[in-house]
């Protein structure tokens, strides 16, 4: 069993239209993304202790070299911000001030275990029970999906004992403020309510819609990209 830290799969993830039932991933883009989603479910026992970011993925095999890194070149900023606009129609409006809170348990979560805890929709013996694979990034409900062309570098969940988790780590080189109007917008329009708030240059999205909780944290990163967290419990 090969540890790979940042799994980086960039999964055209937004344009899938799927919603909380979806069972099945998307077709993948190569052979390489087709691996990946294909490698076994394995467990982590001791993911709290993990230290560093999102380094928890596990694999049966190497990742392969060839997928490719975040483009933070114009052209490909622009193309998936056309996307972005596209999902929702046209023009995506700015995002409504938000209240003050303090977001101090996303901050400091360094494993997909520790940024679940710290959203606080699912139980403990879920996230415990959670199994790391790029898999549970291919199956969030559709209004809850990656920004796209955002590369996904840590998946994790579990459909056992009756949970439903997905806990997904992203990062694309478009502006925060984008990414976060893109999702406030995409959850409004599939009428999810949406609570924001803001600890300085950290932002959260969260709610529920009948059995489904989500939080989705966004912020810069120290790399100058933007990072984004999706964690969604319930059906």
């Amino acid at each position: 069993m090969v540890r790979a830290g940042f799994l980086s799969l960039a999964l055209l993830l937004a344009g899938c239209g799927g919603t909380a039932d979806d069972a099945s991933p998307p077709a993948p883009a190569d052979a390489a993304i087709s691996d990946a989603l294909a490698d076994p479910i394995m467990t982590d026992p001791d993911l709290v202790s993990q230290n560093g970011a999102y380094s928890a993925v596990m694999v049966s095999g190497p990742v392969s070299s060839a997928l490719p890194p975040i483009a933070r070149d114009a052209a490909a900023v622009g193309a998936a911000r056309d996307e972005a606009s596209d999902l929702l129609g046209g023009t995506i409006p700015a995002v409504p001030a938000p209240a003050s809170g303090n977001l101090k348990p996303f901050r400091e979560a360094v494993t997909a275990s520790q940024m679940a805890g710290a959203a606080a929709i699912a139980s403990r013996a879920c996230i415990q029970g959670a199994a790391y694979t790029a898999r549970w990034a291919a199956v969030l409900p559709g209004p809850l999906q990656v920004y796209p062309r955002g590369a996904v570098e840590d998946a994790a969940g579990t459909d056992a004992g009756g949970c439903a988790l997905r806990v997904v780590h992203f990062k694309t080189a478009v502006a925060a403020d984008d990414v976060l109007a893109f999702h406030h917008a995409r959850l409004r329009a599939a009428a999810y309510p949406v609570e924001h708030v803001a600890d300085g240059e950290n932002h959260l999205l969260r709610g529920r819609k009948g059995g489904v909780s989500y939080a989705i944290y966004v912020r810069k990163a120290e790399d100058g990209l933007t990072a984004g967290d999706i964690v969604v419990a319930g059906r």
